[in-house]
């Protein structure tokens, strides 16, 4: 049941998720001032969340809290890769004055919003969420396979995940006193049941079709006796609440069901967006703040036709900067690897 070869269909919905990012920030950023806000606020359908369930979908083929944490250390390491590149941006282009206590934070993924590529601090929190909840997960994951063994699956599903929803509907509900809490246990729980359906399936479309009416029919209640519109969507998702979870449910469930429906071959585009999306993802937060320099320059009044140049432009772009850092840090560390100098050192330590 698990594999040691790559799923082709989770790194296909993981490409198409990376594009939604880029979609979401071309809408939501350069596009606030000519864009209508219920269009926004669809754009975020498709969002974090599905990033989440994929994370916990793909720890079924690691299930090791030491093969995860030197995944996080992996991504850290094309983190500081990138804040090379980010910062000779900085220092060549918008001739910023950095200092060392800057740089200390930006190690940690925290840093102030730089006036010069704003969506790069915008989208960052992302990384500091999913490292914690990735590392509680994967530590509640392992310890329940570890002692339960047979009885895992059934505890996970009946216990573990039940109890992390009614974490998230208590914490929920103290009007924001517990906001980091609210957080994790939010993308704690996605991240859970996307672990457990590698398991549990959406068999056929009839059964996805009736989960989706099912799901829409509760989530237009509760907008309306809560009074939320298609315009507060974006309210209802920082802090993540109840709505947002019923919201984020459709992409979820048709994540869900696509995750064994799917057919994909390795050799495609969008795969290789999903391989390198921790790259993509750094890399939309220089071309979408860019967009605010190319849009002042663009003399169309449609809005539509001029969305649809600005999303073209920030993929193209995102898609060179991820392309330029993956290929130059698959050099640079492969010379790392074959340096004279640190594999000296390395036999000295052994």
């Amino acid at each position: 049941m698990k594999k040691a070869t790559r799923n082709n269909n989770i790194d296909f919905l993981r490409g198409l998720a990376t594009i939604s990012i880029i979609i979401i920030h071309t809408a939501w950023w350069s596009g606030e001032g000519y864009l209508p806000r219920w269009f926004s606020s669809l754009t975020l359908l498709v969002d974090v969340p599905v990033f989440m369930f994929l994370a916990g979908l793909s720890f079924n083929y690691v299930n090791s809290i030491i093969k995860n944490i030197k995944g996080i250390i992996g991504q850290w390491k094309k983190w500081l890769y990138f804040l090379v590149f980010f910062t000779i941006i900085l220092l060549v282009f918008f001739k910023s004055h950095i200092n060392l206590s800057e740089v200390i934070s930006w190690l940690a993924y925290t840093f102030k919003e730089p006036k010069e590529l704003p969506i790069v601090a915008g989208s960052i929190w992302f990384m500091k969420m999913y490292i914690a909840v990735s590392v509680i997960c994967s530590i509640v994951i392992c310890s329940v396979n570890y002692y339960l063994k047979k009885d895992a699956y059934k505890t996970l599903t009946k216990i573990i995940l039940p109890f992390t929803l009614m974490l998230f509907l208590y914490v929920s509900a103290q009007n924001g006193s517990m906001v980091r809490l609210q957080y994790i246990t939010f993308y704690s729980f996605i991240y859970l049941l996307g672990y457990i359906s590698h398991e549990k399936k959406i068999t056929s479309s009839k059964k996805l079709i009736i989960l989706e009416t099912s799901n829409i029919l509760i989530l237009l209640l509760t907008f309306y006796f809560l009074n939320i519109g298609i315009n507060s969507i974006q309210n209802i998702k920082f802090p993540p609440s109840v709505p947002y979870l019923i919201f984020s449910n459709l992409s979820i469930m048709l994540t869900w069901y696509l995750k064994d429906k799917l057919k994909i071959i390795d050799n495609n585009k969008i795969n290789y967006i999903g391989k390198n999306a921790i790259f993509y993802y750094f890399a939309q937060g220089i071309s979408s703040s860019l967009l605010y320099v190319i849009i002042a320059r663009f003399p169309l009044h449609n809005s539509i036709i001029k969305f649809i140049c600005m999303l073209v432009t920030n993929f193209v772009l995102a898609t060179i900067i991820a392309i330029f850092l993956e290929k130059s840090y698959a050099y640079v560390t492969s010379k790392l690897k074959n340096s004279t100098i640190l594999n000296k050192i390395k036999k000295e330590i052994d």
